[in-house]
């Protein structure tokens, strides 16, 4: 694809997760959960505690991908962030909150895509 589109969507991909996670922390936009299976519920009960911790490495990550530095190894980095909030929206059983995780999955994968010839040496 185009260098200016990756570029934009590297930017967007970034600017996403600063905005969801300061939301985290301010609420500024609505969110919900909604009603959570019982396993969902005790999971997030269970982690609250290290969830700063975790918008605080999410709002990292975006400021590293809106200024182009280390973007290679932040993409690999946010692979795991990205399957996990995946599988946690799934399996919250409500699939039209789902979205956010989707738009970050993709966006993630469309960028790694774009940068395979870095990643190659990677699986040789």
């Amino acid at each position: 694809m185009n260098n200016t589109v990756m570029k934009w969507i590297r930017i967007i991909l970034g600017l996403f997760l600063i905005i969801y996670a300061l939301n985290q922390f301010f609420h500024f936009l609505p969110t919900s959960y909604g009603e959570m299976p019982d396993p969902a519920r005790n999971f997030i009960d269970s982690v609250v505690t290290h969830l700063p911790f975790l918008y605080i490495f999410e709002i990292i990550i975006g400021l590293f991908l809106i200024f182009n530095k280390w973007t290679s190894v932040i993409l690999i980095a946010l692979i795991p962030l990205s399957i996990s909030f995946l599988i946690f929206m799934i399996a919250n059983n409500d699939l039209r909150e789902t979205w956010p995780a989707l738009f970050v999955a993709l966006l993630n994968i469309i960028l790694i895509i774009a940068r395979w010839e870095k990643y190659k040496r990677l699986f040789d």
